[in-house]
């Protein structure tokens, strides 16, 4: 720019000059230069020279207040007013002023004044390297996961450098490593980003962490640089299952242990890490519930505890599958399987059962005979399950082992008696071997039968009866009793009497009564004929057959005394009784000398001889005894007794009356000599006697020997000889040497041998495990000298007999040893050779009834699914049974199962199939099946075992549980892991059993098959190549399960293995480049773009979450936000185009693993300008007042405007809004204004303007701003003063207070300060109109006026004057304005009476009126006046005095009088009233006005009332019109109020009237409730009545209501029946059928639903 100086020498030049001039007359000047100095420099470095520059007059900078314009309290610069020259102010720091802008440009702005001039000067400040690149940290932590692929990305933190352009930062450099490089990317404006990228995969077991430093180098002479260390922690994946510590885990366990012992622990490693490594143990997939009911393992610690009870008995060993787990997000496993073995100890009592039992057992049972069978059993094993049994009491029983293990038959041991113990309880117990050891007990009550074994018993025998005789003849003399030991008809007992012809015939003579035994005698017995007799009574009993006894029967005649004794001895000669005794004369005392013999007829008392001496010669010599009647010397002969001694015996009986005989005994003393010759004869003869009894003793004795010898040798020969049918069950053939033999029968079927018939019996051969039922003889035809064992049961224990082939071929049979069993290879029955001797059937027959119970066992086999009716086998033939007695015996199959799977024929012994059979119903999963069954025989009591097994046929197909099994397995699961599958089912068993599986082919899987024996083969698949989920997300294969069968079965079952995801992708997104266009101010909230990143992971492996990578700069996060699941940008903050038209922001995609991956994509958003800045308007220079009589054109301030917006949005047109006298006048300077004058101002119009500037720009919408300033106008006295009103108008009471003000008056200047000082006078004019002026007096300072005297209103009502108001101004202006003055009244004046009033003046006068007049004829009013207004003018009338108050009446306010009655022809004709008429002031004046009324007749009135009524019928017209026109407009608004009322009342909405008021028939009760009934699907109206609107269809018996639609769109009917249940209640019950798709809204408020 040249200086204006230069301009005005040039001649050339002139029209510029004439436009400068111009321009400075319109606008303010303006210029611009730009200047660039260094940051850092020194304060008071120099800029530039401004003034120099713009070519501005130095010595005039001062003057016009040359500065800097700047809104900052420390400004970088300043400008020296003497030379115009820019210095630095301060230190300038260009980061600390630009940060990143470049170039870094200072705008100042230079003004001067008078003329107002603007000049705008830029500094650029220059950069230098002076800064360091910095790290926002000194260490970086990184975490990337060791599945992080090779080429993964990892975004790092830019270092910060202030400087700029080339002293930024150029390049990153990382340390040397073999796993990690570094990748740059520039992003212009926002530097250059590093990424780490991972060159080469990561595995956390090798090495957990790594340490890098990044090196940023920045673009300066020497260089300058920055370090960061970089950790990478390489997170765990779970890559690796765990491992057990030992390949075998085995355990022992003792039954009963209790809850909560550890059996084992488990334990297995995991080399990952965190969550990764830690182990979750838990049962296998395929665990059976049962062993989870009674184990449960530790989750942490792996410690299988006992849960419930263990029972060996149930299961001896258990093999569970643990699994160990780890906690990562894709598990991994491994499976390991425990063994428990369980140790049995001694926890059950044995078991005692009766299997078999007759409950009564005849008393003639012979021994041996069974009476139950005992089946013992003990859950425990080994020693713990030995048993021993045995029978507590001491009982004729005993326990006999059975062949059948653990059974025993209760056998009797002894003969029973039931006469002697007719029950027995036998406590049977059983102990085992155990320790400690159980015992338990069980009482069976046994009772003895009865069998007529018993012959009547006598009550004695013989019998000895005593009879009087001379009895009196049919007459009862004596009885019998007889009785049975037996019971019910055998010991009824009958009598008679053995009547023997040979011999006693007496018993003819005696009758005896069968029932009773009483005998009677026929006739009467003499004593002294028949003193004794026998016979014989026989008693019978009523048993079959029946058994009798006799007893004899002795009757004794009972003597009377009718016979007198007689003497035997002595009797003479002559048959007198007396004898001679000799006896010598030296025998000693005691001697006897002979006995006295006597019988009497008669016996007892009667027949009871007594001997006494009745005469003796010496008393001292001799003594008789009393009742033997020997007599004996009492002393020894002397010398001196007689030689002769004579004794006299009387000898009496001892009847009642006594008879007696005498004796006479001459007893003579001799010489010894002849005493002993004398004796001597008689020895001789007592000797003979004696030898011939002792002959015949001996003879008796012999014969008795010989006799009973001969019985015996009879009874054995008998018993030898004898054939029961217990001999041909239990005893051999003739032939038969004394051992049991049987036939072993080769069965070519299943390839061995059966013992069979005719018995299984002691001895009998079992095969090791068939329940002692089948002897096992492999196949051994084609081989010589290989040895069968042979297994032998007797009584006693098991007897093993090895026996070499050769011998059965030479031999057949073996000899017969007591328990031995010898058998045969040829189908037929053997039998064993006869013995001479029966020594040994004797022997084996006496064991076997004395130890056991008659037992045998076959046992067949016969497939299943046979038909019902099916020959099983002939038992009885096998057992060797006599058909003939099985249904006699019962022969039959005891079963507790309702429906048996077999029944025997009672007639041929024949077992057949019941029902069909299925072997998998009947024993499961039993590779054997043997179906045991008992068959019983009574009398005696016989159990044979028949074991029958169902062989199995291959009639079932392998099957799994679940047609499909879904598997899901991670992809990342290694090659070898193995899980189990469910195996398939097949009830067959053996070789029809699951043999073998097959797995479809494919690449990934293999199968493995575990044989774990009884619980089957299970599959285990195997992986045998890795899996990808993203190459098949599942694998479908087909498991296949073959049975042994020909041709084999199969099942199948489809695999669908689902690969589940692991974390191995990274998030692509779907765009190279995402750019979008945005529109600046876009609301908040829109969506800017939507990036899209698909991971081919699943789940939240495969969930992309979206966020801002961490180098996204603060201005971008707080302008952006993005949606974390849709990946959509969206606008959260204000988008300024004018702030950055640019936005480049990285977006980070990162799945939901666990470890996540991510992925980076720049977003580049460009924004698009648009007019969303308002003009900006600045004042830069201003005066705030301007005088009102300043000239058009007069400049008031310099306006600036600016747009932040750019282009056409940018562009500005300002002009002024309102109509005013000012006008923008366009400076040199874009956007620069002069605000001048356009017309003359007036201050007293408008003293203060409000102007609004108005910038409009170019844009589209237009945008615009107003800036409003205040141009005050200054005063200049260019107004007179105003009065406040002109003319004044002012109201004075009446005698007012001389010296008052009375009123004042007010005048203004629409000027201000001095021009409006207002002073005032009053215009005293000469004239004679205004003379009262001279009363009044002016304030002339503030316009109040005064009265100098007082005023009457009744004298001047009013009057006027001029007062004049002069300002301060110069010159002084003035103006005057007219007060008009009104007096008002005071009440100082009367009422003035104006009718009536008399000639004489006086206020009285006289009415006529006719006497007919009715009530209410006007007579006459009164008119008063008062010279006063108002309520002091204001009159009221009342009556004083009046004749007759009935008669007059006087109306207040008009003083009209009115009759008040019609006249009577009693009142008078005239009347006085004295009216008052007073006024209403405060003080009252009155006057008094008095009316004489003259009652005259009607015709003298109606000449005076002519004239009257004449007058007042034209006021009583005009009233009348009005009154008219009010009626008329009352009326007619009357009607436009109601015809309004009816139309709104119309024009309302009727529906509710239908909703909720009731129906013409509603009868006012509450509403019912609708319920639903299930049972008949129908709908229940329950009461009490109808609800409020339902409608009753005609014609339906009042039971059909009708709810209409009120849908508004159809007019379709709902209709809902109503049947009433109870006509007769008080309450109806009604059913409603609804129509539902008809009902859409409740059709009463009152329905309940």
């Amino acid at each position: 720019m040249e200086q204006r100086g230069q301009c005005r020498s040039s001649r050339k030049r002139c029209w510029f000059s004439l436009m400068v001039v111009l321009d400075v007359l319109w606008s303010g000047a303006f210029a611009q230069i730009r200047y660039s100095i260094s940051e850092e420099v020194e304060d008071g470095t120099v800029v530039g020279n401004i003034a120099k520059d713009l070519g501005l007059d130095k010595s005039a900078l001062k003057d016009r207040g040359y500065r800097i314009v700047t809104s900052s309290a420390e400004p970088l610069f300043q400008v020296n007013q003497n030379d115009g020259v820019l210095y630095v102010k301060r230190r300038i720091d260009r980061e600390e002023v630009c940060e990143r802008t470049s170039p870094c440009l200072i705008q100042l702005k230079t003004v001067l004044e008078n003329p107002l001039e603007i000049h705008y000067v830029a500094v650029e400040i220059l950069d230098m390297n002076d800064h360091s690149p910095v790290f926002p940290e000194k260490e970086k932590r990184l975490e990337i996961s060791e599945s992080a692929l090779a080429g993964a990305r990892f975004q790092l933190q830019a270092a910060r450098d202030p400087d700029v352009g080339q002293f930024s930062i150029q390049q990153y450099r990382l340390s040397h490593n073999e796993y990690f490089r570094v990748e740059v990317k520039d992003r212009g404006e926002d530097r250059k980003m590093p990424f780490l990228v991972l060159q080469k995969q990561l595995d956390r077991e090798a090495v957990g962490k790594h340490k890098l430093r990044l090196t940023a180098v920045d673009g300066g002479k020497p260089v300058k640089s920055g370090n960061i260390d970089i950790i990478v922690d390489v997170l765990d994946v779970n890559d690796n299952s765990p491992v057990f510590t030992k390949e075998l885990y085995s355990a022992t366990l003792k039954e009963n242990v209790p809850v909560g012992t550890v059996v084992i622990q488990v334990n297995a490693t995991d080399s990952d890490q965190g969550a990764n490594s830690e182990i979750i143990y838990s049962f296998g997939n395929e665990a059976d519930l049962k062993l989870m009911d009674l184990f449960s393992i530790d989750p942490n610690t792996g410690e299988i505890q006992v849960t419930g009870p263990i029972d060996f008995e149930k299961s001896k060993s258990y093999e569970i599958d643990i699994q160990a787990s780890d906690k990562g997000p894709v598990p991994l496993t491994t499976d390991k399987s425990v063994t428990i073995t369980v140790i049995d100890v001694n926890d059950n009592a044995p078991e005692i059962e009766v299997t078999s039992f007759s409950s009564s057992i005849k008393e003639d049972s012979k021994i041996g005979t069974t009476v139950a069978l005992i089946s013992v059993r003990d859950l425990d094993s080994g020693i713990n399950g030995k048993i021993i049994c045995s029978i507590k009491e001491d009982v004729p029983f005993t326990l006999s082992p059975s062949l059948q293990e653990k059974m025993y038959a209760v056998v009797t041991r002894s003969q029973l008696d039931r006469e002697v113990i007719s029950q027995y309880d036998v406590t049977i117990t059983a102990k085992d071997t155990g320790e400690p050891s159980f015992l338990t007990e069980k009482t069976i009550s046994i009772v003895v039968s009865d069998v007529n074994d018993n012959s009547p018993e006598f009550s004695s025998s013989p019998y000895t009866f005593y009879i009087t005789e001379n009895n009196s003849p049919a007459a009862s003399v004596f009885s019998v009793k007889a009785s049975d030991r037996d019971e019910g008809d055998n010991a009824l007992v009958s009598y008679h009497i053995l009547r023997d012809v040979s011999g006693n015939k007496l018993s003819s003579f005696l009758n005896i009564n069968p029932e009773n035994g009483d005998i009677m005698a026929l006739k009467s017995f003499d004593f002294e004929t028949l003193k004794t007799f026998q016979f014989h009574v026989v008693a019978s009993d009523s048993g079959t057959p029946s058994l009798s006894s006799n007893v004899t029967v002795h009757v004794f005649i009972l003597d009377q005394n009718d016979n007198a004794p007689v003497i035997l001895y002595p009797v003479s000669s002559n048959g007198s009784a007396e004898g001679v005794e000799e006896i010598p004369r030296n025998v000693n005392a005691g001697h006897l000398v002979t006995k006295v013999r006597a019988y009497d007829a008669d016996i007892g008392y009667n027949g009871w001889l007594l001997f006494s001496l009745q005469e003796v010669t010496d008393h001292s010599l001799f003594g008789l005894d009393r009742y033997t009647g020997q007599i004996r010397t009492l002393r020894s002969f002397t010398e001196t007794d007689e030689a002769e001694h004579k004794l006299l015996i009387l000898v009496k009986d001892n009847g009642n009356v006594s008879l007696s005989a005498t004796a006479t005994v001459i007893v003579k003393v001799v010489e010894p000599k002849e005493a002993f010759a004398a004796s001597d004869v008689k020895s001789s003869t007592k000797a003979d006697e004696d030898n011939n009894v002792t002959f015949y003793l001996m003879i008796t004795v012999g014969s008795v020997s010989a006799l009973f010898l001969v019985s015996i040798i009879v009874l054995i020969s008998m018993q030898c000889s004898k054939s029961t049918d217990y001999t041909s069950k239990y005893l051999p053939e003739p032939n038969y040497d004394g051992t049991l033999c049987h036939s072993i029968q080769y069965r070519s079927g299943d390839k061995r041998y059966m013992l069979v018939g005719p018995r299984m019996s002691i001895g009998s051969t079992i095969a090791p495990g068939s329940h002692a039922n089948t002897l096992m003889l492999p196949d051994r035809r084609g081989t010589s000298g290989e040895v069968r064992l042979i297994q032998a049961i007797a009584e006693t224990g098991h007897v093993y007999v090895s026996t070499v082939w050769n011998l059965f071929l030479k031999r057949g049979y073996f000899p017969c040893d007591g328990l031995t069993l010898i058998s045969g290879l040829t189908m037929e029955q053997r039998r064993c050779r006869p013995r001479r001797a029966r020594g040994c059937l004797v022997s084996c027959v006496v064991a076997v009834l004395f130890w056991s119970g008659t037992s045998a066992q076959i046992r067949y086999s016969i497939n299943e699914e046979v038909n019902e009716g099916t020959v099983v086998g002939n038992i009885a033939n096998d057992l060797g049974l006599d058909k003939s007695t099985l249904r006699e015996r019962k022969y039959r199959i005891v079963s507790s199962n309702a429906d048996p799977l077999f029944h025997v024929n009672q007639n041929d012994g024949i077992l057949y199939v019941s029902r069909k059979i299925d072997r998998e119903e009947v024993c499961a999963q039993i590779s054997t099946c043997l179906i045991n069954l008992k068959t019983v025989l009574e009398n005696p009591l016989e159990v044979h075992y028949v074991g029958v097994e169902v062989l199995d046929i291959n009639d079932h197909s392998p099957s799994f549980s679940d047609k499909e099994k879904t598997l899901e397995m991670f992809e990342s699961v290694l090659p070898g892991v193995r899980t189990p599958l469910e195996p398939a089912r097949d009830p067959d068993g053996g070789g029809f059993s699951i043999q073998q599986y097959r797995l479809s082919p494919n690449d990934h899987f293999r199968l493995e098959v575990k044989d774990k024996g009884e619980d089957g083969k299970i599959p285990i698949l195997i992986v045998q190549k890795s899996l990808d989920r993203e190459a098949a997300e599942s694998h479908s294969l087909v498991l296949t399960a073959l049975d042994g069968g020909k041709p084999p079965k199969s099942g199948e079952m489809n695999i669908l293995v689902k690969v589940l995801d692991i974390n191995d992708n990274a998030p692509v997104f779907n765009k190279g480049i995402y750019s979008v266009m945005l529109d600046e101010n876009t609301p908040v909230g829109k969506t800017v773009i939507r990036v899209n990143a698909t991971d081919l992971d699943e789940g939240p492996n495969g969930d992309v979450i979206y966020s801002f990578s961490t180098i996204v700069n603060r201005r971008s996060l707080n302008l952006f936000d993005i949606d974390p699941s849709t990946g959509e940008i969206i606008v959260k903050g204000l988008i300024d185009y004018e702030g950055k038209d640019k936005h480049e922001i990285e977006i980070q995609a990162s799945d939901k693993g666990l470890a996540p991956l991510s992925t980076q994509k720049s977003v580049i958003i460009k924004i698009v300008d648009v007019n969303d800045n308002a003009p900006e308007i600045e004042v830069t220079s201003f005066s705030s007042s301007i005088p009102e009589d300043s000239r058009p054109g007069t400049t008031v301030a310099l306006i600036s405007v600016n747009d932040l917006d750019s282009g056409l949005n940018g562009k500005v047109i300002c002009s002024i809004v309102e109509n005013v006298p000012f006008t923008l006048s366009p400076s040199l300077q874009d956007k620069m204004y002069s605000l001048v004058t356009k017309s003359p101002l007036d201050r007293e119009k408008l003293s203060y303007y409000e102007l609004t500037i108005t910038a409009k720009d170019a844009g589209q919408p237009p945008l615009s701003s107003e800036k409003t300033i205040s141009v005050v106008v200054s005063d200049v006295n260019d107004n007179s003063p105003q009065f406040s009103m002109s003319p004044y108008t002012f109201y004075v009471t009446e005698s007012n207070n001389p010296g008052t003000s009375v009123f004042s008056v007010k005048a203004f200047d629409a000027d201000e300060n001095e021009n409006a000082h207002i002073s005032y006078h009053i215009l005293r004019e000469r004239s004679e109109d205004n003379k009262l002026t001279s009363f009044l007096n002016i304030n002339s300072e503030n316009g109040d006026i005064m009265a100098l005297k007082s005023f009457d209103f009744e004298t001047v009502k009013t009057f006027q004057f001029h007062v004049v108001a002069s300002d301060s101004g110069t010159p002084s202006l003035s103006s005057n304005v007219t007060v008009n003055v009104f007096i008002l009244d005071q009440n100082d004046n009367a009422p003035v009476i104006l009718y009536p009033v008399s000639s004489n003046g006086s206020a009285e006068g006289v009415e006529e009126i006719p006497r007919n007049v009715n009530a209410g004829h006007l007579v006459t009013k009164v008119r008063a006046y008062d010279a006063d207004i108002g309520y002091n003018g204001w009159l009221l009338f009342s009556l004083q005095e009046v004749t007759d108050h009935s008669l007059f009446g006087l109306d207040r306010y008009t003083g009209q009088i009115r009759t008040l009655r019609s006249f009577t022809e009693t009142d008078e004709a005239e009347h006085k009233l004295l009216i008052l008429v007073k006024d209403n002031g405060n003080v009252s004046l009155s006057a008094t006005a008095t009316v004489i009324v003259k009652v005259v007749e009607p015709k003298e009135a109606f000449a005076a009332s002519d004239v009257k009524s004449s007058s007042k019928a034209e006021e009583d017209n005009n009233v009348t019109f009005y009154l008219m026109i009010t009626v008329g407009s009352v009326s007619a608004l009357f009607l436009v109020s109601i015809i309004v009322l009816i139309s709104m009342q119309c024009s309302k909405s009727t529906d509710y009237t239908s909703k909720y008021l009731p129906e013409p028939n509603y009868d006012g009760t509450l509403c019912h409730s609708i319920q639903y009934r299930s049972g008949d699907k129908r709908y229940m109206l329950v009461g009490p009545r109808m609800s409020i609107g339902s409608t009753i269809v005609p014609g339906s018996h009042a039971n059909t209501l009708m709810l209409p639609d009120r849908r508004g769109t159809s007019g379709e009917v709902r209709l809902i029946q109503w049947k009433l249940r109870d006509k007769g209640a008080r309450h109806e019950h009604v059913i409603v059928s609804l129509r539902f798709h008809l009902f859409r809204e409740s059709s009463s408020r009152c329905s309940r639903f």
